[in-house]
């Protein structure tokens, strides 16, 4: 069952170009092993409001990276912020 991942916090409007930036540089990366995407998604009314929203192949693949070490929380932490994680179940799609 495929599981997705919601890392969530507050930019610093004065980082979010480079967190921004930060992110796009890690699309040279090879994804993690049972990543299948990644998106970096903005709230549409507060500007420093981002959720970098990944689908894992299953919870095994996402155990293996362990969430302190995803880059994605580095991200936030190199902005200076403790991202929110939370992970869901993939119950169906279309």
């Amino acid at each position: 069952m495929e599981v997705i991942t919601f890392v969530e916090g507050n930019v610093p409007i004065s980082k979010i170009k480079e967190f921004e930036s930060d992110y796009e540089n890690l699309k040279q990366n090879e994804k993690p092993e049972g990543m299948i995407a990644s998106y970096l998604i903005q709230d549409a009314d507060r500007k420093g409001r981002f959720i970098i929203e990944t689908v894992w192949v299953s919870q095994e693949a996402l155990d293996k990276m362990g969430n302190e070490q995803l880059e994605v929380v580095e991200l936030f932490e190199r902005s200076g912020i403790r991202p929110t994680i939370r992970a869901y179940n993939m119950v169906n799609n279309f």
